[in-house]
């Protein structure tokens, strides 16, 4: 889980530092640490990684973070990480599973799922079946990744 949420990471904050879009670069890293929080810790693999791109915000707490972990040379002369675009796509994806345009439940289905399947999956997530029951599905409507929405009359 860590380590596509790393590459992903890396894709975005090298794309958003081309682009010159500095806070959403650090919205990222942000993310990313609370996933690292969340993961309850890093290797110094991921740890030097995580160094590298937050160097260009905050170059001189990197390098004595660099230094103190005993990584070689300066951090200002380390080669820019570089993600691997299979690691960027997760298997699944937790969608939302609205009646009626409100929330729910949820449910985790594999990304690359077709529509009649996740609108199936999103019926059998736990306590819709009692929001359907009695009552007639007008329309479903499947957003790729994001919801299933379930209009009921």
């Amino acid at each position: 889980m860590l380590e596509s949420s790393l590459h992903k990471a890396i894709k975005k904050v090298g794309e958003d530092i081309v682009q010159l879009k500095m806070n959403t670069a650090i919205a990222t890293l942000m993310s990313l640490i609370n996933e690292i929080d969340n993961a309850g810790g890093v290797t110094k693999e991921e740890f030097r990684i995580f160094l590298l791109l937050l160097n260009p915000f905050a170059p001189h707490i990197t390098e004595e973070l660099w230094q103190m972990a005993g990584f070689e040379g300066q951090i200002a002369h380390a080669a820019w990480p570089v993600y691997d675009e299979a690691k960027c796509h997760d298997a699944e994806v937790e969608i939302a599973v609205q009646v009626c345009g409100k929330v729910r439940g949820r449910v985790v289905i594999a990304a690359d799922l077709d529509g009649a399947s996740a609108i199936a999956a999103a019926k059998q997530a736990a306590g819709i079946p009692e929001q359907l029951a009695g009552k007639a599905v007008v329309k479903e409507i499947y957003v790729p990744g994001k919801l299933v929405n379930i209009v009921v009359k």
